[in-house]
């Protein structure tokens, strides 16, 4: 047997680096730990090339005694515990005495620090664990942390890091947690001379998320307070719309500690359950307020992985949070939503005007609500009649001459005002009247030739939630889901113009600067290759933003940036598919941002144009959307009229 020995005081110290400094987002995460348990309000964070070559931590904590700064970085040296008992109620974010000896093992190190008491500072150099200078110096209270050449000690560690684009996002995404965690505490964060983003410190954890991820995730977000035997769970979770195709928007804190628990994320993901689509991810910030001695956080060297003492209980009171927190945002958006449509009938009326007459003139002057006429609708086969403002029908009736079709049609809609009036009919037309019914009579004929050529399709009845279609066949009742009809068409003129190399790309007059995370710009970024097959003209932007100069489809700054998340998502999962699907998911992501959404209202032409769609997909034997789902549903009169009992 070889002889037992212990091992040299350097080579230990490098083992105990691969577990505590493993890469430069290691690095910026004890550092920045330190600071807090100095009691720092403001904290600085800085790093060149992805934190490998420069890395600086600044903090205007309580700093480090003079004669205590070389203790502090020796091995096991900390001021966090004193007993064996506080090792199991640890209310700091560092307690190993680990990070600094480890850190000053694979890299040099400059600290600059002063106390409160002391009327000058300390500058101490360390180079390879061993102190090389050491002298007073004029600094403000608190400490810096210079951290240089990063591992160039160690070669074989320098071959695993990435890019330094890719570190950079790592050190991003560590620091942007931790700001989150917390609020209370002014954080900025600088990449290579660039401020990335600086949170105010002012406790409130939404203005940090306006800093960190954007103004549109800031206002998309439900607040959360809920406690239940001991345990208060605090923070945001987002709204449906800003859910995600992965989970690198989830934080989960525990007693403001980051930490990862795949657990929880499925359970909070449950909650959310037909809230959002299948594939997508809530975003949520959670900090679990728990008794020190049911936590253990020293189960990992990065202290991300932590013990409950009941962790079902705890799973069960995180689900009943999100779960209580949604329910209510989901009252509150209704209540707004219905405050928005009794606020605003003239648009209301408009809308439907232009849906039963599509050359209609749309109205730009104000109108004061005076006298109300019943305004006739239809809702899931059940007559309505609703309050609407008798003016702005009189100036309807005023700015566009309705052919007598038309007043007909308006005497079934509006009850209350008589669309023949003889006034209306003898009342002269101004020019601008002239030609719009010039544009009314060549609109009319175009439908009427229309309607020649496809006078077998199935005629649009009405359009019911928004979202389907009814339309009726030869004794058949047609329903349509509008979304995954259209989806599907685009999907096929997508496939095959991708298919027969035909260029579908889409010029921005304004091309859109995206800001992403840096990990989310750097996948982009490796893959341009593989965008531009579909369409995207992209540019690096630098400091995590990116340029985009064409898209296959144009729609909103929002649905670009979600869709470009999406491709990479899908690139990052190509091992597992192979290339065609990868290409058919992609073109389907194209093609879903492309498509009519539910709970969009279509006029006659639009419902139409739609059933027009759908024969023609019928017509190649195609009766699903890309994801399998029906996009057409038949009932037949027989079936109808056994529902009502007058067919056996």
């Amino acid at each position: 047997m070889p002889n037992i020995q212990v091992l040299p005081q350097d080579i230990t110290d490098k083992i105990a680096a691969g577990e505590v400094a493993e890469r430069p987002s290691a690095v910026v995460k004890e550092l920045v730990e330190n600071s807090i348990d100095a009691d720092a309000t403001s904290i600085e964070v800085e790093i060149l090339k992805g934190g490998i070559e420069y890395i600086r931590i600044s903090d205007n904590g309580c700093g480090i005694e003079p004669n205590q700064v070389e203790t502090a970085f020796l091995r096991h040296a900390t001021s966090k515990l004193k007993t064996i008992d506080d090792l199991y109620r640890i209310g700091t974010m560092g307690f190993r005495g680990e990070a600094l000896s480890s850190i000053c093992a694979v890299a040099d190190v400059d600290v600059i620090t002063k106390t409160e008491n002391e009327e000058e500072g300390v500058f101490v150099q360390f180079s390879r664990g061993k102190v090389s200078n050491k002298e007073e110096i004029a600094c403000g209270t608190g400490t810096t942390m210079v951290v240089k050449n990063l591992f160039e000690n160690i070669p074989a560690r320098m071959k695993f890091l990435k890019k330094n684009s890719t570190e950079a996002g790592y050190v991003a995404d560590v620091v942007s947690r931790i700001a989150l965690a917390h609020p209370e505490i002014s954080f900025t964060y600088i990449c290579d001379d660039k401020e990335v983003f600086s949170t105010s410190g002012d406790g409130v954890l939404k203005n940090a998320i306006l800093k960190i991820y954007g103004v549109d995730h800031a206002k998309a977000v439900i607040p959360l307070d809920y406690t239940e035997d001991n345990v208060r769970v605090s923070g945001v979770i987002g709204k449906p719309e800003i859910s995600r195709g992965n989970r690198t928007r989830q934080t989960l804190l525990v007693n403001s500690r980051y930490i990862k628990n795949n657990v929880i994320s499925k359970i909070v993901g449950e909650a959310y359950r037909n809230s959002i689509m299948v594939g997508k991810f809530p975003f949520f910030v959670i900090n679990l307020s728990i008794a020190l001695d049911c936590v253990d956080v020293n189960v990992h060297p990065a202290k991300t992985e932590i013990k409950f003492s009941n962790e079902n209980r705890i799973y069960e009171i995180v689900y009943h949070a999100v779960s209580n927190a949604l329910m209510g945002g989901e009252s509150s958006r209704k209540a707004e939503h219905n405050a928005e449509v009794k606020s605003d009938e003239k648009k209301y009326v408009q809308e439907k005007i232009v849906a039963e007459m599509p050359v209609a003139k749309t109205l730009h002057e104000p109108v004061s609500p005076k006298d109300k006429i019943e305004f006739h609708t239809h809702s899931s086969g059940t007559d309505k009649r609703e309050k609407v403002d008798k003016k702005i029908v009189k100036q309807y009736l005023d700015n566009v001459m309705p052919t007598k079709e038309e007043k007909e049609k308006l005497n079934d809609i509006f009850i209350g005002v008589n669309c023949l009036d003889d006034d209306v009919e003898k009342s002269n037309k101004s020019e601008t009247q002239k030609d719009v019914a010039e544009q009314t009579n060549t609109v009319t004929d175009t439908a009427t030739e229309r309607k020649e050529v496809v006078r077998d399709l199935p005629k649009p009845i009405v359009q019911i939630f928004d979202t389907y279609v009814l339309c009726q066949g030869d004794d058949v009742l047609y329903i349509i889901d509008q979304h995954a009809a259209h989806e599907r068409y685009r999907f096929e003129g997508l496939k095959k113009s991708y298919y027969d190399r035909e260029k579908f790309s889409q010029l921005l007059l304004t091309p859109m600067i995206i800001q992403l995370d840096y990990s989310e710009a750097d996948a982009v970024l490796r893959n341009i290759d593989a965008f531009s097959h579909f369409g995207f003209d992209i540019e690096d932007f630098g400091s995590g933003s990116i340029i985009v100069n064409a898209t296959p489809v144009i729609t909103s700054e929002t649905e670009i940036r979600d869709l470009i998340l999406e491709i990479s998502d899908a690139l990052a999962d190509m091992n597992k598919t192979s290339l065609a699907e990868f290409e058919e998911r992609t073109l389907d992501m194209i093609a879903c941002k492309y498509a009519i959404k539910a709970n969009k209202k279509l006029n006659y032409a639009e419902m139409q144009d739609i059933i027009e769609k759908v024969v023609s997909l019928e017509d190649k034997g195609i009766r699903t959307c890309p994801h399998g789902r029906p996009i057409k549903v038949e009932i037949s009169k027989a079936e109808i009229e056994k529902m009502f009992k007058r067919r056996v």
